[in-house]
């Protein structure tokens, strides 16, 4: 318990040193923060996210048991997120000071964890080689635009016209895992074809989505007030909600699986992506409706600061 203890702590710290070079930039005004936000936000969405996805399947030889594996994946993190998004409304209409932007950005933080830009990496780092656990972390990231898009973004905006099948579906993404998924069904992968190059340049592009998307959260972290982060009483609810209740919950989910299936091929995932602090585009649904934008970033920076502490303690219990 204490090895794996300490060895998810190692992995969660790694990967928050490197915020430290985009941090010091940011600080040191070597460049233009909105500008290098913008460039690094493209580059892991339109660039990086995909080739994490495709690299994955090109990497793993198709089994029958891995696509149950990601049905099951699937599911879980689409039951997991609705649940906790609905306790999360419930929690904020209990609390009465709170308005209804605050309620909204609250509650999709609590439901929402960053799959793509944290989880992933994370993954990467704590089970290096390991293609099938990046699969199984790309389908959660699937489930998770297609939720966010949809149900999340209604929550925050509170207004029907934001949700969005047409985003959910055409992200980079969840595009790059349709159009892999075929791939992986004819077994067209790395393994079969003696293609060294450009499997090192998939691997190449795949693994910087860790370094980047800690120098983009580097950047975010020098723009903000330290002392207003942690002032802010509303960011310890969301982010007792994602980094508590949401763990909770899949836990339970967890042991529900296991009575008819065997999970131990996906247990890591479903523990991992369980235990992510709050989304990054949290910030962008909450800009895109004009509500409370510093509430959402403040809730980014908070959850992924505690995270250092409960992400490692949610492996140690939950595994």
């Amino acid at each position: 318990m204490t090895a794996l203890f300490l060895t998810s702590l190692e992995s969660v710290a790694l990967l928050l040193l490197m915020a430290i070079p985009g941090f010091i930039c940011a600080k040191l005004k070597m460049l233009n923060k909105a500008e290098a936000v913008k460039f690094l936000s493209v580059t892991l969405l339109y660039i990086l996210q995909p080739f994490v996805t495709v690299n994955s399947f090109l990497n793993t030889e198709f089994n029958s048991g891995i696509l149950l594996n990601m049905l099951a994946v699937f599911l879980f993190t689409a039951v997991t997120e609705l649940l906790v998004l609905g306790i999360g409304i419930g929690i904020t209409k209990a609390i009465k000071p709170l308005d209804v932007d605050s309620k909204g950005i609250i509650s999709y933080g609590g439901a929402f964890g960053n799959l793509g830009y944290m989880c992933i990496p994370f993954l990467q780092l704590l089970a290096p080689g390991q293609h099938e656990l990046i699969l199984y972390a790309s389908c959660a990231v699937v489930v998770f635009n297609l939720l966010g898009w949809t149900i999340g973004n209604y929550v925050i905006t509170g207004d029907k016209k934001y949700m969005s099948i047409k985003k959910a579906i055409f992200n980079p993404p969840t595009l790059s895992f349709i159009i892999a998924m075929p791939l992986f069904v004819c077994n067209i992968n790395f393994a079969r074809f003696n293609l060294d190059g450009i499997a090192n340049i998939f691997r190449l592009f795949a693994d910087a989505v860790g370094p980047l998307s800690m120098t983009l959260l580097g950047i975010k972290l020098a723009e903000m007030s330290l002392k207003d982060i942690f002032l802010d009483y509303r960011t310890y609810i969301a982010s007792g909600i994602k980094l508590i209740i949401y763990p909770i919950v899949g836990f339970l989910i967890i042991l529900l699986m296991t009575t008819f299936m065997d999970v131990s091929d996906i247990k890591l995932n479903l523990v991992a992506l369980s235990a992510m602090p709050v989304a990054n585009n949290c910030m962008m649904f909450a800009s895109m409706a004009n509500t409370d934008t510093s509430l959402a970033a403040k809730e980014v920076m908070i959850s992924t600061i505690l995270s250092c502490v409960t992400i490692p303690l949610c492996i140690m219990i939950m595994l």
